[in-house]
């Protein structure tokens, strides 16, 4: 059985405002991850935060600017000539945790490195009155936010008395590894070298592999994954889609404490993706919070006292239930969460802005499809329901997103980049994988491939009980980063 810390740990996950949607189950996940992983990594540095005044749009002349925020950890800084490590925000509120702990400032202190963390455009409070409006959010681009990255390079050489001994290092996980990536590829003048964790760098719409590899890693010994639990899971999902094909929804409302009636497909698909997002979750941060693990989910799903139908209920019971009588599986409150235009004060909005970019350059709509891998609910079409809302939301018609999609691709080389002096780092565990680099396209344009890790692990910084490869894998990217600095 689970343990009971993921209880404690997970109570607070569960709902916002009663509600228990796939984006909002996701996102409070990543930020208990980041939680976590500071408590254990935080170096209490001193960490300045200022603004700097970006222009909207940087490809056409206009007077609209924004102010983003940047933090500055110079406590590593031992000589004037040394780097500069470059943290790329993303789709997050970022703070000056980002730059207090982690593998970054292992870095910087290995190399006597100064380091600056820049939050993303539109994210946190680096947004302007106004800007989640359709008609701004065209300003919301990875283009744009790599333009920042230039404009704060130069406007950092020189409030910083910065020259060209001072190498840069872009640093970045996930979509900011992507743009770590991308800046190095784009500005290489400005940049001496990037590394890229868990960067997804292929645009893709019908994002399969991402559950294929959740189904491959619930198989994997090396974490605790079996073949039988895998097949289990596989097995009660097949087992929901019967009782969805019956529409016997009344037996899925209470095993699985529904507010009311699920029985429309609009919310039906919310129900399986919360489903599949609880599980895909646990994948995805494997290990990174202490209890939320494969292994655990296996415990549950291969229990024999159970039918692999009532493991799946037991698992989601104790991963959502515990603080709510109830949980609102509607699609329509699903949908304000993208269409909600009210400008947060607190920073903390996310879902709309991220939910665009998807829509106009990403796609990684994260799919299950008959005939592929997928052990989640294939009972209702998921590509079908995400290009829906890049329709409904921003009018952004399904097949423009493909040409969105493609454009990416064409623009930054999709999963060959053609770059150099890149470090691709990834894990086996990391559903994102699949999008990213896995081999090494050239002698300076590399990829670390971890077995048994998770998504951006090798961005915390040494703990006990890491794997070997995991802890090796932190010394070549530190190695690297070290030619690049010594490079002329």
């Amino acid at each position: 059985m689970v343990k009971l810390v993921i209880y404690s740990l997970l109570l607070s996950i569960a709902v916002l405002h009663g509600s228990c949607l796939q984006t909002e189950i996701f996102y409070k996940i990543r930020q208990l991850v980041h939680k976590h992983q500071h408590s254990l990594q935080a170096r209490h540095d001193f960490i300045e935060l200022h603004t700097i005044e970006q222009p909207l749009d940087h490809f056409e002349p206009s007077q609209r600017t924004f102010r983003q925020r940047y933090w500055v950890n110079a406590k590593y800084w031992r000589k004037q000539d040394g780097p500069v490590f470059l943290y790329i925000g993303g789709e997050f509120e970022m703070s000056a945790g980002f730059i207090d702990g982690g593998n970054i400032v292992d870095l910087a202190e290995q190399y006597g490195g100064l380091i600056f963390g820049v939050e993303h455009r539109y994210y946190g409070l680096s947004v302007f009155e106004g800007s989640l409006e359709n008609e701004n959010l065209v300003y919301l681009s990875s283009q744009q936010a790599l333009a920042d990255l230039a404009e704060f390079c130069v406007f950092a050489r020189k409030m910083y008395n910065l020259t060209d001994q001072n190498k840069w290092i872009a640093y970045g996980g996930s979509y900011p590894g992507s743009l770590s990536a991308w800046f190095r590829l784009k500005y290489p003048h400005l940049v001496s070298g990037a590394v890229a964790s868990s960067a997804p760098v292929e645009a893709k719409t019908d994002f399969q592999g991402y559950n294929n590899v959740a189904a491959a890693s619930f198989a994997s010994p090396l974490v605790g994954g079996s073949v039988q639990c895998r097949s289990n899971i596989k097995k009660a999902f097949t087992t929901v889609d019967q009782l969805i094909a019956e529409k016997n929804f009344k037996k899925l409302e209470i095993d699985f404490s529904s507010c009311g009636d699920m029985s429309h497909p609009n919310d039906t698909w919310v129900f399986t993706q919360n489903l599949m997002t609880v599980l895909d979750s646990i994948v995805q941060y494997n290990n990174q919070v202490p209890g939320m693990n494969i292994k655990q989910v296996c415990q549950y799903m291969t229990d024999p006292s159970m039918t692999p139908y009532q493991g799946l209920v037991r698992l989601v019971q104790s991963f959502l239930a515990l603080s709510k009588p109830c949980f609102n599986y509607n699609y329509t409150a699903y949908m304000e969460l993208f269409k909600n235009t009210t400008q947060d004060p607190t920073g903390s909005a996310l879902y709309r802005q991220w939910i665009y970019q998807t829509c106009s350059q990403f796609g990684y709509y994260q799919t299950c499809e008959k005939d592929t891998s997928c052990v989640f609910s294939v009972s209702l079409p998921d590509l079908f329901y995400n290009l829906a809302i890049c329709s409904d939301v921003y009018n952004i018609p399904a097949q423009e997103v493909y040409q969105r999609v493609a454009f990416e691709n064409a623009y930054y080389g999709g999963d060959k980049p053609k770059g150099t002096k890149i470090v691709f780092v990834n894990g086996s565990i990391d559903p994102w994988h699949s999008l990213s680099v896995l081999t090494n396209q050239s002698a300076t344009e590399l990829s670390i491939f971890i077995p048994g890790t998770s998504h951006c692990a090798n961005m915390n910084s040494d703990q006990p009980g890491d794997p070997p490869a995991l802890t090796h894998a932190r010394q070549k990217v530190a190695v690297l980063v070290g030619d690049w600095i010594k490079a002329s």
